[in-house]
């Protein structure tokens, strides 16, 4: 699966995944931790759902699920 074909099955939440893009996120773990932002991109399904999260400063992050928590 293409990242385009991906991220086309995620914005139609055709995928079992927790997260969708735009939800606020808190990161858990890593050197993000607590840092709080908003899912922007979906990188990959394997061995978890991996996703971009856009900071408050502008900078991003790569989260797995386990790893986030909505706020």
């Amino acid at each position: 699966m293409t990242q385009q074909e991906l991220e086309r099955l995620w914005v139609k939440n055709a995928l079992d995944v927790v997260f969708k893009f735009g939800d606020m996120v808190r990161i858990t773990s890593d050197e993000d931790l607590g840092s709080e932002g908003r899912i922007v991109a979906l990188f990959t399904l394997e061995p978890y759902p991996t996703y971009v999260i856009e900071l408050p400063d502008g900078s991003s992050a790569v989260a797995t699920e386990p790893d986030l928590a909505h706020v």
